[in-house]
């Protein structure tokens, strides 16, 4: 209904009172992230990245998260019912990383290749 009705934000309550801008709808960037992207800190002040991603149902997904040291990317597909290929980029003396159906990829600071077959 809500964005039927042409709103940006979760709003706290329908009309005629309502809020347009109530803090606890900045929950669905924060689980769109960490949960289906799957960027979480690996380590205490983010020194260490860890990509996860649950993607559920999804074909595919383009997210980017502020760090510290610049921005992390992440552009994921998914081949088949197992598999995904994309690209993750980490900045510069960032390292981490990447888990899929139980297989770990190290990542480095800079734009790296994920490939796993189904």
């Amino acid at each position: 209904d809500m964005l039927h009705v042409g709103l940006t934000t979760f709003a706290e309550m329908p009309e005629p009172a309502r809020s347009d801008c109530h803090a606890w709808s900045a929950s669905p960037n924060y689980d769109f992230l960490a949960t289906i992207c799957g960027i979480v800190p690996g380590s205490p002040g983010f020194e260490t990245v860890v990509i996860a991603p649950s993607l559920g149902e999804l074909k595919e997904v383009t997210a980017s998260v502020p760090h510290p040291a610049g921005t992390i990317t992440v552009s994921l597909n998914r081949t088949g019912a197992r598999g995904v290929t994309g690209s993750v980029s980490l900045p510069t003396g960032i390292t981490g990383k990447f888990v899929w159906n139980g297989k770990d990829i190290p990542l480095k600071g800079g734009s790296q290749s994920i490939s796993i077959p189904e």
